[in-house]
């Protein structure tokens, strides 16, 4: 299990290569993209926020219930933190099983829980000003 906070650019590859196993034989994975628009307003930037400890926790519960519902070998997520500029990744996360159903299904749920659960926050950057903005969708 993989889960960092980074301040720099996420490394290409990273959270595969922390996944992969000889026993597995899919690897699925989720890059998120900071993108130049959101909700009819021009998106120059974003800063994320995580309330680190609170983090760390709420990821292991949402990785060990996809690991029991699925049977996935291995996850790996990392997150940037601070501000991103538009078409930089903010999100990283792969899964690794035997099969390509299961590590699908589970890299599905993890994206959606992890936006659900996780405690980061998100402040866009507009040419008018900035606001911060709802992360979590319930």
């Amino acid at each position: 299990m993989l889960i960092r906070l980074v301040h720099e650019a996420i490394e290409d590859g990273e959270a595969v290569r922390a996944v992969r196993h000889p026993s597995c034989g899919a690897v699925a994975s989720f890059e998120g993209n900071i993108r130049c628009e959101n909700d009819g307003h021009e998106v120059l930037a974003l800063e994320y926020e995580v309330y680190e400890r609170l983090f760390h926790a709420e990821l292991k519960r949402i990785f060990a219930e996809a690991k029991e519902k699925w049977g996935i070998h291995e996850i790996a997520l990392i997150q940037r933190v601070g501000r991103l500029e538009v078409g930089e990744t903010g999100i990283v996360l792969a899964v690794s099983s035997a099969h390509r159903r299961e590590a699908l299904e589970a890299c599905a749920y993890l994206i959606e829980e992890f936006k659900k659960r996780a405690p980061v926050w998100k402040r866009e950057h507009y040419p008018e000003g900035s606001a911060w903005v709802a992360c979590h969708h319930h």
